[in-house]
């Protein structure tokens, strides 16, 4: 039997240790950011009409979301150094994190019920289209946070001297596979509930 110890020395610890930062980093930031987001919504009165977040309670019971994401970053960094492959991160990794980050603040933000810019309440009842819906908020929140770790990785090499494939080609797959992967972590997320009759 494997010692775990030496495991994780050996499959965490091979690559730069710009990658290593990275990946704490990204877990610190999906156990903390979507918080502090949804304070500023409670704070700020125009955001708060926009979007108007629920309460902190509610926030707490819902927490097991960012719990879960943070889980899934750190689950996937134990990929073994010999089947590595940064698109397999983006896209399983990196997508079902985004995903459960996504169905926290649909949660929090008050969508579902809610009556500001964005609501999806006139869809509860339809499935289908519930799921269409939030598939297509999900490509524009998904986006967002692919272009956050491209940023990540430009700053690392021009800042810090990390090298990085700097290719179009390369930043334009780590999108793609982190939407592609989004998409179907939420699917999983959707079909979990829907037969738990939690959707």
């Amino acid at each position: 039997m494997p010692n775990p110890i030496e495991y994780l020395i050996e499959n965490i610890s091979w690559y730069e240790p710009i990658y290593n930062i990275a990946w704490v980093l990204f877990m610190l930031y999906a156990l903390t950011l979507p918080t502090l987001a949804l304070w500023i919504f409670h704070k700020v009165r125009w955001l708060n009409r926009i979007l108007p977040p629920k309460t902190w309670d509610y926030h707490r019971r819902t927490y097991s979301h960012l719990i879960g994401a943070a889980l899934v970053i750190f689950s996937f960094r134990l990929i073994p150094y010999w089947i590595f492959n940064d698109k397999i991160l983006h896209f399983l990794g990196g997508g079902i994190a985004i995903a459960l980050v996504y169905e926290y603040f649909i949660l929090n933000l008050n969508i579902r019920q809610g009556d500001g810019i964005i609501s999806l309440k006139n869809l509860l009842d339809h499935k289908t289209g519930y799921l269409a819906a939030n598939l297509f908020l999900l490509t524009f929140f998904s986006s967002f946070f692919s272009v956050f770790s491209e940023l990540y990785e430009f700053a690392s090499k021009y800042i810090a001297g990390y090298q990085f494939d700097s290719s179009g080609f390369d930043t334009w797959l780590d999108i793609l596979a982190n939407i592609t992967g989004a998409a179907l972590g939420y699917l999983l997320i959707w079909l979990w509930k829907y037969a738990t009759k939690k959707t």
